[in-house]
């Protein structure tokens, strides 16, 4: 049933909302004015070329504005979605497995300016007087983090599209912590504001 109905959609998108008709018009001119150019001077001297050609001719150009058509409807679709949803709910509904995660976790753009924290986060770090719009790299260095780790953050995050630091001391609130930290970046065709990188970390401290 589901293929029934993926068929019709595509049968939709190729033929529906006056597809056939530019295609048809696109290729009278079009496939008119390459046999002018590719056969021009036979036919002036009323050498033919084949049917075949002369159908391919027609044909090729026909199915090029059909298709040009039906991946346009297709974005036109996907810009509606994009715009229909909300984008701060889409944004809640991907964070959702962190809310509630054991871990701090974070999730910044594509310029890794920090979007969203979770609750764990700012109990991790709780002498942070700003979570987000800062740019995470900062944020490490606020964090107490030292600086051959944030550089190494940054380059493989930047060459890798992820990065993981097994081992980060640090010193909160007087009590030694250690800490792991896995970052990745994230992509998304259809949702652009949910591209960015994302990560946590991880409290290893032995009790």
């Amino acid at each position: 049933m589901k293929f029934h109905n993926k068929n019709q959609n595509f049968i939709q998108l190729a033929f529906g909302h006056g597809t056939p008709l530019k295609a048809f018009l696109t290729a009278c001119v079009v496939g008119t004015i390459l046999i002018l150019i590719n056969h021009g001077d036979d036919i002036l001297t009323g050498q033919f070329p084949h049917p075949l050609k002369i159908f391919l001719t027609y044909f090729v150009p026909y199915c090029v504005t059909t298709w040009g058509a039906i991946t346009g409807k297709l974005q036109s679709i996907i810009m509606s979605v994009q715009e229909f949803f909300n984008e701060k709910k889409i944004m809640e509904l991907s964070f959702f497995n962190f809310e509630n995660a054991i871990t701090a976790a974070y999730f910044a753009d594509e310029n890794l300016q920090v979007v969203r924290v979770n609750n764990n986060f700012k109990k991790f770090f709780p002498f942070l007087n700003k979570t987000t719009e800062v740019y995470f790299p900062d944020l490490l260095e606020n964090i107490g983090i030292p600086n051959d780790q944030i550089t190494k953050f940054k380059k493989e995050l930047t060459r890798k599209g992820k990065v993981f630091i097994p081992r980060v001391e640090l010193c909160i609130n007087g009590e030694n912590k250690i800490f792991s930290l896995l970052s990745t970046k994230t992509i998304n065709k259809n949702f652009g504001y949910l591209n960015g990188f994302q990560g946590q970390f991880i409290d290893i401290t032995q009790g």
